[in-house]
C-alpha cells in the first residue's frame, strides 16, 4: 500500500514537472502580452505620443469636418469607425480601411489637421493581441494556447498533491522555513507560492 502512495507521488510528481516544461514558456507570453494589453491606455499615448496627444485648445472641430478631412486624404478608404478624443489632450482617431489595409488615423480635434496613420494591424497593442490569441500564427496557435492552458490545470493540480501536508502544518506548508538554505528554502518558495497563489491559477 505504501509502495503504491509512493509510486503515486513520484508519477505526480513527473506529471508536475513535464506539465511545467510546457506550460511555463506559454504562461510567460500570455503574462507579458496580457499585461501589455491591460495597461494600453497608459502605454499607447507614451509610445504614440506624436499620433495620440495633443494641446488643448478652445474650440473643437465637429466630427463632421474631421470626417471631411480623412476623406479627403483618404479618397479610396472607406471609413469604418470614429473614436472621439478621451480628454482634451487627445486626438480623435478614424479607422480608414484602404488597400486592403486598416489604418488608424489620428486627427487634431482642434485643427482639424491630420497628425499621422498607424498600421492597424502592425501596432504593439495588435501584436501583443495576435501573440496571447493565437501565436501570430492562426489556428495552430490557438490550439497550442488552449493544450497550454489545459496543462496548466494538469500543474496545478498535481503541484497541490505535491504540496498537501500530510501531517504537517505551518512551516513549509503555509509560509516558506525563511532559516533554511539551498534546496530546501527554494522548495519551499515554490510549494507555498503555488499553493497560495492556485486558486487565481485556476481561475
Amino acid at each position: 500500500m505504501r509502495g503504491t502512495r509512493v509510486s503515486f507521488y513520484n508519477l505526480a510528481w513527473r506529471w508536475h514537472f513535464y506539465a511545467g516544461l510546457f506550460v511555463a514558456p506559454f504562461m510567460i507570453l500570455l503574462a507579458l502580452t496580457g499585461l501589455v494589453y491591460l495597461f494600453k491606455p497608459q502605454l499607447d499615448p507614451w509610445l504614440y505620443r506624436d499620433l495620440m496627444v495633443v494641446e488643448a485648445g478652445h474650440h473643437r472641430q465637429g466630427a463632421d469636418v474631421m470626417l471631411a478631412e480623412v476623406r479627403t486624404a483618404y479618397p479610396e478608404g472607406h471609413v469604418g469607425q470614429y473614436l472621439p478624443p478621451l480628454n482634451a489632450q487627445r486626438s480623435a482617431q478614424f479607422v480608414v480601411h484602404d488597400g486592403g489595409r486598416e489604418l488608424n488615423v489620428f486627427v487634431d480635434p482642434y485643427s482639424g489637421k491630420i497628425l499621422g496613420e498607424q498600421d492597424g494591424k502592425r501596432n504593439l497593442q495588435a501584436i501583443a493581441r495576435a501573440l496571447h490569441g493565437e501565436l501570430m500564427v492562426g489556428t495552430l496557435g490557438d490550439r497550442l494556447v488552449e493544450l497550454a492552458a489545459g496543462w496548466g490545470i494538469v500543474l496545478v493540480v498535481s503541484g497541490l498533491y505535491l504540496w498537501w501536508p500530510r501531517g504537517r502544518l505551518g512551516a513549509g506548508v503555509l509560509w516558506p522555513r525563511l532559516a533554511a538554505r539551498g534546496r530546501l528554502f527554494w522548495r519551499d518558495l515554490h510549494a507555498v507560492s503555488g499553493f497560495w497563489g492556485s486558486a487565481l491559477l485556476l481561475l
